[in-house]
């Protein structure tokens, strides 16, 4: 009975060392393919964790921001929560209403024909912009052409000084180009802002489709933006 046990201890630690050996061998013989792969997918979280989008930083409090707060000095408070979109340049925070939906002096929605269409003309004077804008309101689109200068591009100092860090955030985290134009459209609605850009010819906006061909004319120094805009809700929401 010794022996039988004797021979189990024994033959138990030869099996239980085979299998130590049996680890460090696999351990340590990895083939170079998982070295590299190891080594790919800790550059590409090092690629990821790098290219996280800038932010920008305002001195502009929430109660000081035009979008947040009152908006007091521009002509956002005429128009804030309507259904409607306007023209805005983030420098100087001019603006300029695409009334593609009525609504009375008491904010109230027009629901009603309107008997052909309507065209409003904007000028913010010199160094700033021109925009003439005609409304179909019973189709619910309109078109128009903005003009403004092609030397202004969007001065970040000025445009923190309108907007609080969220707003400011917000608008440039749905930019492609580093250098967009200082020119764009602000919904009424939700105050939410989305800048021209030079290779950007269509977007989606909130509940609008909007065209923008740009170009630059030589004549005047200035660059034009040929705009169609549709007024699109989605039409079936869960």
């Amino acid at each position: 009975m010794k022996r039988r046990g004797f021979f189990a201890k024994s033959l138990h630690s030869c099996l239980a060392a085979a299998a130590f050996f049996f680890v460090l061998l696999t351990a340590g013989c990895q083939p170079d393919s998982y070295t590299e792969n190891q080594s790919e997918r800790i550059n590409q979280t090092a690629a990821i964790e790098t290219e996280t989008p800038p932010q920008y930083v305002s001195d502009t409090s929430l109660e000081d921001c035009l979008v947040c707060g009152e908006g007091k000095g521009t002509l956002l408070p005429l128009y804030r929560g309507q259904e409607n979109l306007g023209i805005i340049n983030l420098n100087s925070f001019d603006l300029a209403p695409v009334t593609i939906n009525r609504y009375n002096d008491f904010g109230k929605l027009i629901e009603e024909a309107e008997k052909g269409s309507s065209t409003h003309i904007t000028s913010t004077g010199e160094d700033g912009f021109f925009f003439s804008v005609t409304a179909d309101t019973n189709r619910g689109y309109a078109h128009g052409q903005l003009s403004f200068s092609k030397d202004e591009a969007l001065d970040m100092k000025k445009t923190a000084s309108h907007l609080c860090s969220d707003c400011l955030n917000r608008m440039m985290d749905r930019c492609w180009s580093d250098v967009p134009f200082c020119m764009g459209v602000i919904d009424f609605s939700t105050g939410e802002i989305r800048l021209f850009e030079e290779k950007i010819t269509a977007f989606t906006f909130s509940d609008y489709y909007i065209s923008c061909d740009s170009r630059d004319t030589d004549e005047d120094d200035s660059r034009d933006i040929d705009l169609l805009i549709f007024y699109c809700p989605e039409r079936y929401q869960d």
